[in-house]
């Protein structure tokens, strides 16, 4: 008999327009593509015996994987603290506290570095398990082994042309495109990142001054800036064909059909649109 983490993965990939394919990460178990990541990280921290009774995860994150940490946790039986910026939508924060995590809210500004800073001498003083997905290797490995073969599995005989993905903790569009340039040498991978002094929720600019460490810029070969309101325009472009989707999903695909691209383009709609309606 299945459990339920086995509904993690296996999300279906979609002719959304002509040649313009997205793999609808929506349809995981909490509707977000972090199950991938988040089940990937608990099961390496497990296998290293990380995880003991008594010992709580904590983990700073703009949502989606404290949604996802917080459902596995329950399942699993752990503890789980998410620290999140005082921007994450009030569905992502009920979401949490539903599954039973706890969450600490902090400042945007003071969000991630100094976090992670505190956090990674926490750890090493015993007091939590701290996942880390911005440097994990694990939120690359898995979309690399798992995600990417199903896109291969999926298209079929078609030659993939161009992949473009959202930049967030860099482990999907790492993960990915290394794959399918290994089976595709001459395929285009592009990066979306929100505007300066935009906020569009599962993305981040590199230009704020912070590289995820496991994101690979050699395999992106352009990074393309785009607005709150380009966001928008792709989230209701879409829902008016039937796919309700997130602001991070929106922006990509709002990219793309700005670049008006010739070949296969494959893309990553990361999440659904419910938590993200006001």
């Amino acid at each position: 008999m299945k459990n339920l983490l086995s509904l993690i993965g296996n999300t279906p990939l979609i002719e959304i327009e002509e040649n313009i394919f997205a793999k609808l990460e929506g349809f995981n178990l909490t509707g977000s593509i972090k199950d991938r990541t988040a089940l990937a990280m608990i099961e390496y921290a497990e296998k290293k015996g990380q995880l003991k009774k008594g010992i709580q995860i904590v983990e700073p994150t703009s949502g989606n994987t404290g949604i996802a940490l917080a459902m596995i946790s329950a399942i699993k039986g752990y503890e789980l603290s998410v620290v999140i910026p005082k921007t994450t939508s009030e569905e992502k924060k009920k979401m949490i506290l539903t599954y039973g995590g706890r969450i600490i809210s902090v400042p945007n500004k003071k969000f991630r570095e100094p976090v992670i800073k505190e956090l990674k001498q926490r750890e090493k003083r015993g007091e939590i398990v701290f996942l880390n997905q911005y440097e994990n290797k694990n939120n690359v490995k898995v979309h690399y082994e798992k995600t990417a073969e199903e896109i291969l599995n999926q298209i079929g005989k078609r030659k993939i042309d161009y992949f473009i993905a959202g930049i967030g903790t860099g482990g999907t569009i790492t993960g990915i495109s290394k794959k399918l340039k290994e089976h595709f040498p001459s395929l285009k991978t592009i990066g979306i990142q929100p505007k300066k002094g935009d906020i569009i929720e599962g993305l981040r600019s590199l230009k704020d001054g912070y590289t995820p460490p496991i994101i690979n810029l050699d395999l992106i070969d352009e990074i393309i800036d785009i607005s709150e309101e380009d966001s928008l325009q792709g989230r209701n472009y879409l829902a008016k064909k039937g796919i309700l989707v997130g602001p991070s999903s929106g922006a990509v695909f709002k990219a793309i059909k700005n670049l008006n691209l010739k070949g296969t383009v494959v893309t990553i709609f990361p999440d659904r649109g419910e938590r993200y309606l006001k």
